[in-house]
Formats: structure tokens, C-alpha cells, sequence
């Protein structure tokens, strides 16, 4: 492809590469297809080599079947980009070739003189290409080596450096989840998976970071414009502000001295920027020019922001110390997820695909995502969207579960990374915190390094020094914590309940989920555990196989350390064992549910904890994982259950613990708290009910409490309510306003047998379906899978979501589940007319019919 550009003015001008390039083999392994090896493939940019192969079939979709074991040869060969461009010379300016991103190794060439070599793939390069380009035509290549390759190498040169896979990750900066993880593929990419453009110009701006500082009392903010210039002496930089209805509000002018100026401009009566739910997210907008006084402007651009202040509170406590964030001098309980790569195909993850997860996570009441340290650093896409919505981010630096090389290599590319996210993402207010990296201080406690180590480091003077001191560089304004989980120092145990950042992985690898009950952390930063995607997701990539424990395929989707063993054991505390592979999926997906929506409550109701960031809101691929949303974008029973746990006034019922020990039967004595997140006193109206299996009331209590803005209240049930007459066929039913929480006193496979009987009705209304479900008997954890009922509507299952999941019912009761398109578009007026009743049965589901069917067996 050819594209032709002159630049002829003093504004500096950027044009845009991408769009198609040819993309040729280059060398390999054995077993490359002869038609790759000879194909001059086009291939979009941005993207990767997989993402052209893909479009142009000559590799099957690597998700399905087998097909991720079939072509590791992409990942082990060289490839290179080609493309050519028409350029005119401007006289007097400058022409640069720059990158956002190569992944991983490239040389880089123009008209075959060599210009530069990346060897980062989260770095952004630039090169001057005066020297090189010509009148006329022009050819750019960036010829690709294999990053597995390169990595390896480095370990043959370095020596092997521990961490949890037989992958060589940690000896090559490149994504960690590309060389596969407990959740993910081994999909080791390459390409121009970023931006590529020619910049020309005599001057021209770098970045800005505009750092906001607030006064004690927040009625004065201080703006400081920190621009990064590229210009000829004499230059200057001009700033305004202007308010969020586009109103002025300062502006002033500066000299660059070096390479930076620095203008400080500011803000009488801020308008201030909160989370979701304490008030509104009003942004400002900087406008900044580079002007000289020969040749007038030189550069301009703009930059959102939010004023805003942000702490942690480490003061210490009975046990500890605390760990909770602060934002405009108010604590803020956090209710999060953790993000991971949302495609292991970066490229795949659109703007509209991120944003749609974003959304997913405030539809759940979540307040904040933590980017995990084994991807990318967040796009702006990303976080413009994250600021818009009140949504906080927390982002590790890329670093995940590993030792790290020290080298002197090693050291630059690291600082460069640094230098360039912090530059990038400080006009960001979502961004509220930078983490050193994820469990790697963990790993140096426990998981036997000193050996392997020796007398090499492990990546502490990155946690300690390096990134620290640029942070104090670039931006002071965030706080940072080495590590994640952290007990306040590299010499504390970091799995420490007392004191900084927990990670509570007990539960799910060695025992039932009742023990998250076992801990009293200052903050959780992961928990979780592992369920199914969608029956449909898993369904397509099956090839032919039953969804289920049987099927090497859905094992092949399962990358958890023993985690077929895990979710077996995980049921079977509360489930009898499905006999089915749909029973088998279903009951997995309630168990993930209940568990880390139990978690999450106890959690939530210790006085201690500033907050619980839940592994993990997506997926990069359809598998069985942590994930509340799967690869296709449907929302699993967890999401739903979350949601709830995750309302910032939330009512949950509890066991009283007296102490070191506690009854997980609730039989010694229960209470109701309610949390109040929000900024308003709460009045709730609360039903507590004692109810049997078949639906006849024993006892019943009626309570209105008031819960103060932040607050925790504790509701001890009475024992005449709360203590039951056979607790093999009693539930405690409380509901405070519209929501419903219960309490089992044992669980479902010891409940006295009793078949569910229900009847379903299914009408079209509005463009929606509406199916309504009413209980004969107690049902418990109703939920409708849209997903299932796509093939006779005419849509694909990803394209349905349905409002609601897990609702308990008692007898009489009805309720009606909402389908929906997600795009807005109608579903046809015959949509009721068109699902058979073994349709339904397949896709309305509550737990009782599986626990039914197996204690009673075939009749």
C-alpha cells in the first residue's frame, strides 16, 4: 500500500500508517505451512501476526479445538512488515518514524538503511529518518525475531529465573499472559500492534503532565503543567484551563528551559472529581500550545483531567495497620476487579469492546479495576472511559509473579516503561495508585526462590528504587506501593492478614469457602473462584464434544493448577455430584457464584478492610476461570452475584464470631449488617423470615434501622427467629427494601429432598422477552441463560443479556426475567411463539432441580 505526505507548514504534522501492510514470513521452525512460507499476507495495523493469518485463513481460529497446540510455530518464527509511503521533503523541519508499539523484538528499517531496534513491547519509539527517506517512493520494514526465541536466549545467557510456568516470561519485556497463564492461552505474538506514524516538524510537544494539588479544606486547587518540549531556542508554551461547560479559568505562558516547561496555574473553587456513587466526575480541559516567535505556532494539543486528591490511610490499628484509600479527604471503601488482557490478541480488544466491560463493571457496582501486572499498560481509551464514569483504577507496573534480571538492559527498558505510562497517564484522575508489580514478593517468601536465586536479585530494586524514583520524578501526586500482596516491608511476610494488601487464595486451593471467614485483612487485593463461561462460549470451541468434566476439550479451556480437582472439591461440600455435563456446568457456575459473593460479604462487614478487589472481571479467551463476564461478554451467575455483594448498601446475613473460631452453620447465632457505602443515610425496611422448605413461615421479625453515610451497622437476629427447628429443612429469608438475602443452615445436598415445582410463562412485550417464573415450592438460585435461547430468535448468543440471576423465590412468588438484545434492537414480535419447552427447561435453572434430581435418583 502507498500513501503520500508533505508537510508544509511550521504546525507539526502526523500521519497515520496504519491500515494495510504485507506481512512475509521470514524463518522458523519445522512444520510452518509451505502456503505461509511463500504468501505475501496483507495485514492490518494495528494488529499482530496471528490477527492477519486469521484473516487471511491460513490459520484456523486458535481458540477452537485444538487449534492453540497447532501453532505455536507463529510465535517461533520471523516475520516482517512491509509498505511503501510517498513523501516530499519541507525545508526546515524535522521527519520522525514512531512506534506506540512493536511487539516485541524489531529491527526497523527505511529504504533498507537500518534506523532502530525495539526490543520492549511496552515502550513507544522514535527515530529520525531525515538520513533515510527519499523524494518519492519509500519503503518501511520492521522485521520481526521471535520473542519466545529472544527470551530464551537471554535465560541460556542469564541463567533460568523462577516463576510458576515453564516460560521464560520474565527474560523479555513482553506481556507475561502472551507465554499462557492459569486463566489464559500460550499465544506468544508479534507485529505492529500499536500506532505507527511519520511526524514532521520544527517543534514539537512530548506529553504533558499536568499534576493537580488540592488545599487542606478543597475550596483552592493548583494545576502544574509540566510540558515536555522538542523545540528550538527561544521556544514557549502557552496553557489554559477551561472549566467542564468550556468556561476559562487560567491561563498563563512559559519559557522552556531544556526541554520542559513548567506552568503553574490556579483554581479557585474546584469542582471536584469523586468515585462513582460520592458525587459527579465534571473534567477540565488544558489546552497547550508550542509557540516560537519566528515562525508562530509549532504544536498543540489537549488534555482532560480531574481535580481530585488522593491518599492512603496506614494508620495503624489493633491488629496492624489499615489500608484504605482516601479521595478528597473522604475513605472510600473499594469494590473492585482485577483486569487482565480482555484478548490475548491485544488488537481484538477494540475501544468498544473495553468500554463494554467498563460499563459491565459499574452495571455490577464496582468501583474500581486493578490492572494486573502481566498485561499491558491501560490504553487512553481505557481510562477516558474509567474517568467519565467515576471508575478508580489501580495499575501494577508489568511486572507478575516472577523474578526479575537486574542487568543494566534490564534496568533501562524498565525505567523507559516507567517514564513513558507515568508521562502518559497523569492527567488521568481515574488513576488513583501505581503498584511495583504482582506477587513477586510473595514469591520470594514462599515459593522457594533462594535456591534458584542464589546471589542474584529478583527484581526488589525495581519495587524499591527504580520506579519509586520516578515516580518521584514525574509524579509525586499517587500513592505507590511496592507490591501486591504487601505487608508495609520486603522483610514482613507478605500473605500477613495485619498489615497492607492481602491476596486470600486459601479458600479456592485448599479448602471450602467458608474460611474466607478465617481473615481479618487490612485489604483484599485478589480472591476468587473458578466457574465456566457461557454453555454457548464453551460450546463453540468444543468441536463436537458435551460440555463437561468428561470432555478433553473443556479441560484443555481449564488452565487452573489442578482445577478440575478444585471445582469437584468445591462442590462437593454443597452439591451432590452433577451426573451430567450440564448439571455439572450449572452447578459450577453457582458454587463460583456463592463463594465469592460470600467472601465478598464478610468482607465487607469487617470494620478493618479499606476494600476487596475480586480475580478477575474478563476473560482474554473462552475457558473455564475466574472471570465474573466471559470471552464473549456475557455476564456469568458470579457478575450477578456480585452486583449484589457489591451494592453500595448492602444488607448480608452472617454468623456471630466469638472469637478465633466461628459455627459456619449460623445455628450459634446470626446477624444482619448492613453496609453503607453511599454519602446519604439509609432507612431500610427489613423482613426477616424463618421459612420451611415447603414454604410455611416458623417465625418473623420486622426491623427499620438507620445506617450512617460509610457506616457498618449490626442487627442480632433474635434466636426465637434466627435459631431453627430442623436445620436440614429451614432457609432465613431477609429482605431489606427490593433486595433479598438468605441464609441456609446447611447446605443443599444435606437439605431435606424436596423436587422443585415451578411454572414458567414466556411472553414478548416491547421488544423484550419476558419470561416469568412463579414457585410452587421454594426455589432457590433461579437463573435464566439467555445465551441458550439465541439459535431460534435468530441472533448469536453473546447478542442477549438477561436482567437478573440467582433470585430465591417462596412459594406463590413470581418473578419475571427480562431478555434483552444488547445493542438496543428489538427481538422479533414471535420471539415467545419460538421456544419449545425443552428449550426452556435447558436454559431456566435453579439449584434445587439438580440436588433434587440426584438425592432422589431416577424414578
Amino acid at each position: 500500500m502507498t500513501i503520500t505526505t508533505q508537510a508544509t507548514t511550521s504546525i507539526a504534522t502526523r500521519l497515520d500508517l496504519g491500515g494495510e501492510w504485507e506481512l512475509t514470513w521470514s524463518a522458523g521452525p519445522p512444520g510452518v505451512p509451505d502456503a505461509v512460507r511463500t504468501a505475501a499476507i496483507a495485514a492490518h495495523v494495528p494488529g499482530e501476526v496471528h490477527t492477519a493469518l486469521l484473516a487471511a485463513g491460513l490459520i484456523a481460529d486458535p481458540d477452537v479445538g485444538w487449534g492453540e497446540l497447532a501453532q505455536t510455530w507463529v510465535g517461533r518464527s520471523g516475520w516482517v512488515y512491509r509498505r511503501h509511503v510517498q513523501w516530499a521533503p519541507a525545508p526546515g523541519t524535522r521527519t520522525d518514524l514512531v512506534a506506540d508499539g512493536l511487539d516485541t523484538i524489531a529491527d526497523v528499517y527505511v529504504n533498507g538503511q537500518h534506523i532502530g531496534a525495539a526490543r520492549d513491547q511496552h515502550l513507544a519509539y522514535r527515530w529520525s529518518v531525515d538520513d533515510a527517506l527519499r523524494p518519492g517512493d519509500n519503503v518501511i520494514e520492521v522485521r520481526f525475531a521471535s520473542a519466545w526465541d529472544a527470551a530464551y536466549a537471554h535465560e541460556r545467557a542469564h541463567g533460568p529465573l523462577p516463576s510458576p510456568y515453564d516460560e521464560p516470561y520474565a527474560h523479555v519485556r513482553k506481556a507475561a499472559a502472551n507465554f499462557g497463564w492459569d486463566w489464559g492461552p500460550h499465544y506468544v505474538t508479534a507485529g505492529i500492534w500499536r500506532d505507527v506514524r511519520l511526524e514532521t516538524y520544527v517543534g514539537r510537544i512530548e506529553h504533558v503532565r499536568p499534576l493537580v494539588a488540592l488545599d487542606d479544606d478543597h475550596t483552592t486547587a493548583r494545576v502544574t503543567a509540566h510540558v515536555r518540549v522538542d523545540a528550538p531556542a527561544g521556544a514557549r508554551v502557552l496553557v489554559e484551563l477551561t472549566d467542564p461547560d468550556g468556561l476559562p479559568v487560567a491561563s498563563a505562558a512559559g519559557t522552556v528551559a531544556g526541554d520542559e516547561a513548567t506552568i503553574v496555574l490556579p483554581v479557585a473553587d474546584p469542582q471536584l472529581w469523586w468515585p462513582i456513587g460520592l458525587g459527579g466526575q465534571p473534567l477540565y480541559r488544558l489546552r497547550v500550545e508550542l509557540m516560537h516567535a519566528d515562525t508562530g505556532t509549532l504544536d498543540s494539543t489537549t488534555a482532560r483531567l480531574g481535580l481530585r486528591s488522593v491518599a492512603v490511610d496506614e494508620a495503624p490499628d489493633a491488629i496492624g495497620t489499615r489500608w484504605a484509600l482516601v479521595v478528597n479527604g473522604r475513605t472510600v471503601r473499594v469494590r473492585g476487579y482485577n483486569w487482565i488482557p480482555d484478548d490475548t490478541l491485544a488488537s481484538r480488544a477494540t475501544p468498544e469492546r473495553v468500554t463494554a466491560r467498563i460499563d459491565q463493571a459499574v452495571a455490577g457496582n464496582a468501583n474500581l479495576l486493578r490492572v494486573w501486572g502481566g498485561g499491558h499498560f491501560a490504553t487512553e481509551e481505557f481510562l477516558d472511559a474509567c474517568d467519565e464514569r467515576g471508575v478508580l483504577v489501580w495499575h501494577d507496573f508489568l511486572f507478575a509473579c516472577a523474578a526479575y534480571c537486574e542487568d543494566a538492559e534490564m534496568v533501562a527498558l524498565v525505567t523507559a516503561e516507567a517514564e513513558q505510562a507515568v508521562a502518559r497517564m497523569s492527567a488521568h484522575p481515574s488513576l488513583v495508585i501505581w503498584c511495583g508489580g504482582n506477587e513477586t514478593a510473595l514469591g520470594l517468601h514462599h515459593w522457594g526462590w533462594a535456591d534458584q536465586l542464589g546471589t542474584r536479585g529478583w527484581g526488589a530494586s525495581y519495587y524499591l528504587d527504580v520506579l519509586p524514583r520516578v515516580l518521584a520524578r514525574l509524579d509525586p501526586t499517587r500513592p505507590y506501593v511496592p507490591n501486591s500482596p504487601w505487608s508495609g516491608t520486603v522483610d514482613r511476610d507478605p500473605v500477613a492478614d495485619t498489615h497492607g494488601l492481602s491476596h486470600l487464595w486459601d479458600a479456592w486451593n485448599d479448602a471450602d469457602y467458608a474460611h474466607y471467614r478465617d481473615h481479618d485483612p487490612a485489604f483484599v487485593a485478589e480472591m476468587g473462584w473458578c466457574g465456566p463461561a457461557a454453555w454457548t462460549t464453551l460450546e463453540r470451541v468444543v468441536e463436537g464434544e458435551d460440555v463437561g468434566p468428561d470432555s478433553p476439550l473443556t479441560r484443555h479451556h481449564l488452565r487452573a493448577i489442578d482445577g478440575l480437582h478444585k471445582l469437584t472439591r468445591g462442590l462437593q461440600p454443597h452439591v451432590p455430584t452433577p451426573a451430567t455435563g450440564a448439571d455439572w456446568h450449572f452447578a459450577t457456575q453457582v458454587v463460583q457464584a456463592r463463594a465469592v459473593a460470600a467472601g465478598v460479604e464478610w468482607l465487607r462487614t469487617r470494620e478493618r478492610c479499606g476494600g476487596v478487589v475480586v480475580w478477575q472481571l474478563n476473560d482474554c479467551w473462552p475457558a473455564i476461570s475466574w472471570s465474573a463476564v466471559d470471552s464473549a461478554g456475557i455476564e456469568k451467575p458470579l457478575w450477578h452475584a456480585l452486583r449484589r455483594s457489591f451494592a453500595p448498601e448492602l444488607a448480608t446475613v452472617q454468623p456471630v464470631h466469638p472469637g478465633p473460631t466461628h459455627d459456619p452453620s449460623g445455628e450459634q447465632g446470626l446477624e444482619i449488617v448492613l453496609v453503607n457505602d453511599s454519602g446519604t443515610a439509609w432507612h431500610p425496611d427489613i423482613l426477616v423470615r424463618r421459612v420451611a422448605l415447603d414454604g410455611r413461615e416458623h417465625a418473623r421479625a420486622q426491623l427499620r434501622p438507620t445506617c450512617p453515610p460509610g457506616g457498618l451497622v449490626r442487627l442480632p437476629v433474635d434466636s426465637a427467629v434466627g435459631r431453627p427447628t430442623d436445620p436440614h429443612a429451614e432457609l432465613l429469608v431477609v429482605d431489606a427494601g427490593t433486595a433479598r438475602t438468605t441464609w441456609a443452615y446447611r447446605p443443599d445436598r444435606a437439605m431435606a429432598p424436596l423436587r422443585p415445582e415451578r411454572r414458567v410463562d414466556v411472553t414478548a412485550a416491547g421488544g423484550e422477552l419476558h419470561i416469568a417464573v412463579t414457585a410452587v415450592t421454594i426455589l432457590r438460585d433461579v437463573c435464566v441463560f439467555a445465551d441458550r435461547l439465541a439459535a431460534p430468535l435468530g441472533v448469536e448468543p453473546h447478542e442477549l443479556a438477561v436482567d437478573d440471576a440467582l433470585v430465591t423465590l417462596l412459594p406463590g412468588e413470581r418473578h419475571v426475567f427480562r431478555v434483552t438484545r444488547r445493542d438496543g434492537h428489538a427481538l422479533p414480535e414471535n420471539a415467545a411463539g419460538a421456544l419449545s419447552g425443552a428449550l426452556l427447561d435447558a436454559a431456566v435453572r435453579s439449584i434445587g432441580e439438580l440436588t433434587a434430581e440426584v438425592q432422589r435418583g431416577p424414578e
